[in-house]
């Protein structure tokens, strides 16, 4: 299971089942709703990769920052 449907069933009281079905909703929001050019680096923080398939926690924040920084020049 992942970080975000752990945290849901942690902090909100979800079941499991509940938690991964909130995790799809969130996800699916987040990728609808990024500028294209970050799609990669959002899917790398959570753990969906560019394609939106579950592929673990590859990348995490310091990919986010590192992308960043190439985007804007640092």
């Amino acid at each position: 299971m992942s970080v975000i449907a752990d945290l849901l069933q942690q902090k909100v009281g979800l079941s499991p089942e509940q938690a991964q079905q909130a995790e799809q909703v969130i996800i699916q929001h987040v990728q609808e709703n990024v500028p294209s050019e970050f799609q990669g680096i959002i899917g790398s923080v959570l753990g969906t990769g560019a394609a939106g398939g579950a592929q673990g926690d590859s990348g995490g924040i310091g990919s986010l920052l590192g992308a960043a920084t190439k985007l804007f020049g640092g």
